[in-house]
């Protein structure tokens, strides 16, 4: 729902530092009896490690499909038990992948609690409803869940790929879960108008403005876009729980005519001072993230007209 900004620091340490611990593991299964089809597997992802860390949502798609077609072992099924798993997904995901994202969940140097500090996200990227802050003191570490874009339990080789590693918050991480789907928006390439929301009114005369007619029998949330996003992370029925942030926006709107913004900027409020104000929100798009519904907030007071 909300963009992520890329950290150009961030990527270059993360490639450098996984790809290092990675490859040490890919060269201690190469020592060992494989067949040839699984070596090959092998080299492949040792020869091609960086881009594969590095690849974007587009060139994660072409590797899924690349692995499909030349090594489909290396696929993972949902629900299929160990004791069935085939001898290569077993490396790529227990013995390679998931223990490398395993061990940097865990590491002070660099790992999860320092990704998602630099990252410097404040709200779910996938809903905007929560917050992920992160917590990493003496007496306690918190950090949000990270949610693997395409899950690490299918598509093993891009469970440490940067553009894959996505902080979020509990309910979006185990609403997708391991859900695949390729036409899901990544919040690296979401852009403003991919998410608008807006408000219906219920009744002809709700646009008569009078504070006190207005309540949550008045109107509806709705979203403006349809993508695949909003169906899997049930946007639409979550942001139906969140009628009175869209109420208490219109009744502003009928206690504050144009006349009183302009008045405030008289007085020397800059529209940015007016915004934080009334409507307790930030207005530049690079700092939705930090406030839960500041999406919502900032469409529908758009929607209005109140500033």
């Amino acid at each position: 729902m909300l963009q992520i900004k890329f950290n150009k620091t961030l990527f270059d340490i993360h490639i450098k530092k996984i790809s290092k611990s990675i490859k040490s593991s890919i060269e201690k299964q190469l020592m060992k009896n494989l067949e040839q089809k699984e070596i090959d597997c092998l080299e492949y992802i040792k020869d091609n490690l960086i881009f594969i860390l590095e690849a974007n949502n587009s060139k994660m798609k072409e590797y899924i499909k690349y692995f499909k077609n030349n090594f489909p072992n290396s696929i993972g099924k949902i629900n299929t038990k160990e004791k069935n798993w085939k001898r290569i997904y077993k490396i790529l995901r227990k013995d390679i992948f998931e223990k490398e994202y395993n061990n940097w969940t865990k590491r002070a140097e660099y790992g999860a609690y320092k990704f998602v500090k630099e990252l410097d996200l404040k709200s779910c990227p996938y809903c905007n409803r929560n917050y992920t802050f992160i917590i990493d003191e003496k007496n306690g570490k918190l950090r949000p869940e990270i949610d693997h874009f395409y899950p690490k339990s299918i598509y093993p080789f891009l469970a440490m790929s940067f553009y894959n590693l996505i902080p979020s918050c509990s309910i979006c991480n185990h609403t997708k879960k391991d859900k695949v789907n390729l036409k899901l928006l990544n919040p690296y390439e979401i852009k403003e108008n991919d998410f608008k929301l807006t408000y219906t009114p219920n009744d002809i005369n709700f646009f008569n403005i009078e504070k006190e007619k207005y309540d949550f029998d008045s109107f509806e949330i709705n979203f403006v876009s349809t993508n695949k996003n909003i169906e899997i992370f049930k946007l639409k029925e979550l942001y139906k729980q969140h009628k009175d942030i869209v109420l208490e926006l219109l009744i502003k709107k009928a206690y504050y005519p144009k006349n009183y913004i302009e008045e405030l900027k008289g007085f020397g409020f800059s529209e940015d001072d007016i915004y934080r104000y009334l409507l307790g929100n930030y207005q530049k798009n690079e700092d939705l993230h930090k406030r839960p519904l500041s999406k919502l907030i900032k469409d529908i007071s758009e929607e209005l007209d109140l500033i």
